[in-house]
């Protein structure tokens, strides 16, 4: 049994301002009866593991046993995945796993985790991926975008955006960048900058609030955007920009610290790093409302949320709880309703969930 201490302030505040170099679990055995209606085989989790610590991780979760493989990459590869895993794709047949400190976007064959390339990014400190057209797009603190052709594996272009760019998504045939200037504090960035994918140019920057950190895409129409601010004064926010005029069309002033999109919905939360409390509820994107309640229905308590992600084969929500940072993290299941279908224990920091929906994930790895 693990303990889970609380944060120190100071520590929880580091973790904030950065928000991108640490991450923390706690623990909480898998459900003894695996579901049967999560229309998934299994799930993999990327675990941040503690920065400095190359002790990143991906963990893999059976629904059909309702086993959990707590390192199926160290399994497949024999070694381990690196310092910092930041964000976790698939594209196809393979599957991407975004390694800041290490430098590097490890390839996976997604049906076995097996490592197919290590592409190195040395001193551009990677941070997100996106796909589109057979090309993948990522992120990088020292400023750029990096574009990889997913079937050579080779970096075949770059484009210079803001100061260290987080998230990247595509909408409209386009990139979205945001800008966070998260390195430079308290001289935050404050923009998004729109990438033409064909010609690797920034065709505009948009304004929106200091340290822009997730873009999502909606219905090719709308791009959603979140602030993290200086989380002293300046608080989180959320933007809906068009991504027909790329205009920012609404500020909605509600604290978003992460949040997804499933349907007509965004299912947001709010953390407060200072008193260590949250809330996690639902903006529906027809009417611009948040719900005035929060979304978990049943009485399960999160103690540090750290990533909120909608299965897309049914609506299910996951949001990971990283506890005090040090420990290993659980991974919850609920349903539309708020209610908890199940939980389970991964590694340090889990931050990125994707569904595996092929029958072919194998055990071994000869």
């Amino acid at each position: 049994m693990h303990l889970r201490k609380k944060s120190t302030f100071v520590y929880a505040l580091l973790a904030a301002s950065l928000l991108l170099l640490t991450a923390c679990p706690g623990p909480e055995p898998p459900n003894p009866t695996p579901p049967i209606d999560a229309h998934a085989d299994g799930i993999f989790v990327l675990n941040e593991g503690v920065m400095d610590h190359n002790n990143s991780s991906i963990s893999y979760y059976d629904m059909k046993t309702g086993v959990i493989n707590p390192d199926i990459f160290l399994e497949a590869n024999h070694r381990g995945l690196g310092d910092t895993g930041n964000d976790l794709q698939r594209y196809g047949s393979k599957l991407y796993a975004v390694v800041n400190v290490s430098n590097r976007v490890e390839v996976m064959n997604f049906a076995n985790a097996k490592s197919l390339k290590s592409i190195s990014l040395e001193g551009k400190q990677p941070r997100y991926i996106c796909f589109l057209n057979g090309k993948a797009f990522v992120s990088c603190f020292d400023g750029d975008v990096v574009r990889i052709d997913t079937a050579t594996l080779e970096i075949d272009g770059t484009v210079r955006c803001g100061r260290n760019p987080e998230g990247i998504c595509v909408c409209n045939h386009k990139l979205y960048v945001a800008n966070s200037g998260g390195l430079d504090n308290p001289n935050y960035d404050n923009t998004v900058s729109v990438v033409d994918p064909n010609t690797m140019t920034v065709t505009k920057t948009i304004t929106v609030g200091i340290n822009p950190y997730i873009v999502k895409g909606y219905n090719d129409q709308y791009i959603y955007v979140n602030s993290r601010g200086d989380y002293m004064a300046t608080p989180y926010n959320l933007y809906k920009i068009d991504a027909a005029t790329d205009e920012v069309v609404k500020e909605y002033g509600i604290e978003v610290l992460n949040f997804d999109i499933y349907g007509d919905k965004a299912f947001v939360y709010s953390y407060d790093f200072m008193n260590s409390t949250s809330w996690i509820k639902v903006l529906n994107l027809h009417t611009d409302e948040l719900s005035d309640h929060n979304f978990i229905t049943d009485g399960t308590t999160i103690e540090t949320p750290y990533s909120i992600t909608a299965n897309p084969l049914n609506g299910d929500i996951y949001i990971t709880d990283v506890h005090d940072f040090t420990v290993t993290g659980d991974v919850y299941c609920f349903s539309q309703d708020g209610k908890k279908k199940f939980s389970f224990e991964v590694g340090i920091n889990p931050s990125k969930i994707v569904f595996n929906t092929e029958t072919n994930l194998i055990s071994k790895y000869q």
